[in-house]
């Protein structure tokens, strides 16, 4: 059996490895299965045991570099878990852009050129009012990251949003669209002339959207999930 206090160990080796929350709870599961079997095949005392499994799990747990723009170190098995996240969160983000860009082809099929007008109008607001959400987001991220800065608690980003998000205000003042861009879909679908909207200008702003509304909702998304995150572990350690 494992004593209260023998887990307590457990818990601070992984809290020094900057372990924290759900990932914590598992491995410490891990290891007291495994030094219990250590103990129970090789009659060795805790301690013995605690360090050949701490040698077993020395891989997974070495220290690596957050990410390619960070001097913190984390460990490697969440390096890996926080990369394989943000893989999916770039493949959410880019479902999201799909169905958007879906929706505006649908859009201008269905409605008359007022009311796709209207209709974007709005969204135009949504799109106006995101990058000041990300930025609050972003606010209340550092506050939470503020209050659980005594409690040994990583928020790994393998890209950091507001890095991306920054990226993504450049990129769209330098890529150049046709003046009212909203209505190119609009515009390509419905006139047979296609008037300035050529071609290569159509697939060039489908391009240009997709790109830059998948960089927008990964920061968005990211923020997200590091929200989510905090507030589980403050939860946790209140």
């Amino acid at each position: 059996m494992i004593t209260f206090f023998q887990e307590r160990e457990i818990e601070k080796y992984l809290l020094e490895k900057k372990i924290s929350g759900k990932l914590l709870t598992e491995i410490k599961d891990h290891m007291i299965s495994q030094i219990l079997e250590i103990q129970s095949h090789e009659n060795l005392n805790f301690k013995s045991s605690f360090e050949r499994t701490k040698i077993e799990w020395n891989g997974d747990l070495m220290m690596v570099r957050k990410n390619m723009f960070s001097r913190q170190k984390i460990t490697k098995i969440a390096y890996k878990i926080d990369k394989v996240e943000n893989v999916n969160i770039f493949f959410k983000s880019m479902i999201f852009a799909l169905l958007f860009v879906g929706f505006q082809i649908i859009l201008a099929i269905i409605l008359s050129e007022n009311w796709y007008s209207n209709v974007n109008a709005v969204l135009k607001i949504g799109f106006v009012l995101l990058p000041f959400v990300i930025l609050g987001m972003y606010i209340k991220q550092k506050r939470l990251d503020f209050k659980t800065s005594q409690k040994n608690i990583v928020i790994n980003n393998f890209v950091h949003p507001l890095f991306v998000f920054f990226v993504t205000i450049l990129l769209d003042n330098i890529i150049e669209l046709p003046k009212k861009s909203y209505k190119v879909f609009y515009e390509y679908v419905n006139l047979e002339s296609h008037g300035e909207i050529t071609t290569d200008v159509f697939i060039k702003c489908l391009i240009a959207c997709v790109f830059l509304l998948v960089l927008y909702l990964f920061s968005y998304f990211s923020l997200k999930e590091n929200i989510k995150k905090y507030s589980k572990l403050n939860k946790l350690y209140s």
